[in-house]
C-alpha cells in the first residue's frame, strides 16, 4: 500500500508545484494572442512598435489580472507593475518572451478623458528609450496599449502619464509602476 500512496502523494505535490507556472503561460498566451488580433500600430521604427489598443475591455482586463500585475497603494515606495491611488489604476507587465510590454490605465474620473504617457525603456546595456503612448477614454472606460521591441537585452520598463478629463481635473500614474523584461 505505501508503495502506491507515496508516489500518488508525489504527484500531486508536484502538481501544486507547477500550477503556477502553467497558469503563468496561459495569461501570457492569451495576452500575446489578444494583441495580434486587435490594436492599432501607432508608432513603428527599426527598434520598436507602439500599438494601441483603445478602451478593448477583454485586453485591459487580461492586463488587470495577469499574475505579475501585482496591486500596491500608493503608500508603498517600492517599485510594481500596478498601483491604484487617488488618480485610478494603472498597469505595465512583460511578456514571457521578453519582446512585448503592456500598459493599461483607468482614471478615477467619470468624464471622458484623454491620457498621454510614456512607456520608459531602459535597458541592461546602458541604452534608453522612451515610446510615447496614449489614448481617448469614455466615462470610465480603460484604455492600454503595447510596446514591442525588435531586439533587447534585458531591462525594465516605466510607465509615466497623466489622465486630463473635460471637467479639466488630472489624474496621474502613481511613481513606481515598473515592470522588468527578460532577454529575446
Amino acid at each position: 500500500m505505501k508503495k502506491i500512496v507515496l508516489p500518488i502523494v508525489f504527484m500531486l505535490f508536484s502538481l501544486v508545484l507547477a500550477t503556477p507556472t502553467f497558469s503563468s503561460e496561459k495569461d501570457d498566451q492569451e495576452l500575446e494572442e489578444l494583441a495580434q488580433q486587435k490594436g492599432e500600430i501607432i508608432y513603428m521604427d527599426d527598434e520598436i512598435t507602439v500599438r494601441s489598443f483603445g478602451n478593448d475591455t477583454e485586453i485591459s482586463d487580461v492586463i488587470f489580472t495577469h499574475p505579475n500585475s501585482v496591486v500596491v497603494n500608493e503608500n508603498n515606495p517600492m517599485l510594481y507593475s500596478s498601483a491604484t491611488g487617488p488618480g485610478g489604476r494603472a498597469s505595465i507587465v512583460a511578456s514571457d518572451t521578453g519582446r512585448s510590454v503592456y500598459w493599461s490605465v483607468k482614471p478615477a474620473t467619470a468624464w471622458p478623458y484623454n491620457f498621454k504617457g510614456i512607456v520608459k525603456l531602459r535597458y541592461h546595456s546602458g541604452f534608453k528609450r522612451d515610446a510615447p503612448v496614449g489614448g481617448m477614454g469614455a466615462l470610465g472606460s480603460t484604455i492600454s496599449g503595447g510596446v514591442t521591441m525588435n531586439k533587447n537585452n534585458g531591462g525594465y520598463a516605466t510607465l509615466i502619464g497623466t489622465a486630463y478629463a473635460l471637467n479639466k481635473s488630472r489624474f496621474s500614474v502613481l511613481p513606481g509602476v515598473t515592470t522588468s523584461f527578460r532577454p529575446n
